[in-house]
């Protein structure tokens, strides 16, 4: 019984999961999306709550003393398994984020006056505080936005010297956009959940939305900012083109990476996209609703289970159950 709690809770979040993957092909809004999202990421961590908390509750009561052996061991053995995965989870997304802020500190250094300016007027078209610009002796192609307190634009040396002006500045807007997002935050989120929880389908189901979706708004944002997407789709071209058949920099996402079919990317540019995910419809509100409220169900739902099986187990401390010897 102790052990079907945990595996009952497990199912539960996997249940939510696939019922919000659902909604997301209905719901319009990229900031929503993303938000739900995390959300689906986030709910297994319910499971492994109640798992740690069945632990606590259980230890040297009755109900727990007189359940069966093999019911005993998996009861204790399933959620410390699953604890001891969410932490090495969370302790992989650290070394990942202490060896990336490791790499750029040592690798990298300020970018020219020119570069600033330029993302600094970019930046005021997003409404972002300009963060700083870094540039590394790379001869790949490489542009990405890092930091969690201290966001930063990180290019390649290869970049500026392969993209022509217009090129350049849509990638740097693409790269001010992911910082308008706070997708380095969300990444880093999304990756240590995804490891935490990697036993869920749904977990990497959900993580490859994030990641592919990410880029998708960001090309919209700027497209839109700068009113060229025909000199973004050229700089995804020839970024993919140069990485081709070069090795990889594992430490982030780049802009675009030579594994990455960017053929769909590069086709919304050329047909000039409208922004129909950037702005929230009607629909795409009660969806949002919708998947918030279904979210909130399994919750009380969760909690309302739990309470049923601990009624029917009836568990009272061991002492008590001395005294009345």
């Amino acid at each position: 019984m102790h052990t079907a709690l945990l595996l009952a809770s497990t199912l539960l979040a996997l249940l939510g999961g696939a019922l919000a993957l659902g909604a997301l092909r209905h719901l319009r809004g990229w900031g929503r999306r993303r938000h739900l999202q995390l959300a689906v990421l986030c709910a297994p961590a319910l499971a492994l709550g109640v798992g740690l908390g069945g632990i606590a509750h259980f230890s040297g009561r009755a109900c727990f003393l007189g359940a069966p052996r093999w019911d005993q061991a998996l009861a204790v053995a399933l959620p410390l398994g699953m604890g001891a995965l969410a932490l090495g989870g969370l302790g992989l997304g650290l070394v990942r984020l202490a060896l990336l802020s490791r790499v750029v500190a040592r690798g990298s250094r300020p970018a020219g006056p020119e570069l600033a300016a330029g993302v600094g007027r970019l930046a005021t078209g997003l409404g972002v505080a300009p963060p700083r610009v870094l540039l590394c002796a790379y001869d790949r192609p490489l542009a990405l936005a890092c930091g969690l307190r201290r966001p930063a634009v990180l290019l390649s040396t290869w970049m500026v010297e392969h993209l022509d002006r217009r090129e350049l500045e849509a990638v740097l807007a693409h790269e001010l956009a992911h910082v308008a997002r706070r997708d380095y935050l969300a990444v880093w989120l999304a990756t240590t959940l995804r490891d935490a929880f990697c036993y869920l389908p749904t977990s990497w189901a959900v993580y490859r939305q994030v990641q592919r979706e990410k880029e998708l708004a960001c090309d919209d944002l700027a497209a839109g900012t700068t009113g060229r997407p025909l000199a973004l789709a050229s700089a995804l071209a020839k970024t993919w083109q140069g990485a081709r058949g070069g090795p990889r920099f594992d430490g982030a996402p780049s802009l675009a990476s030579a594994d990455e079919p960017i053929e769909g990317r590069i086709a919304r540019l050329l047909a000039a996209p409208r922004p129909a995910l950037a702005a929230e419809g009607p629909q795409g509100g009660a969806v949002a609703r919708s998947g918030t409220a279904g979210l909130l169900g399994l919750l009380l739902f969760e909690a309302a289970n739990l309470a049923l099986v601990l009624a029917t187990m009836g568990c009272g401390p061991v002492a008590a159950l001395g005294g009345l010897r």
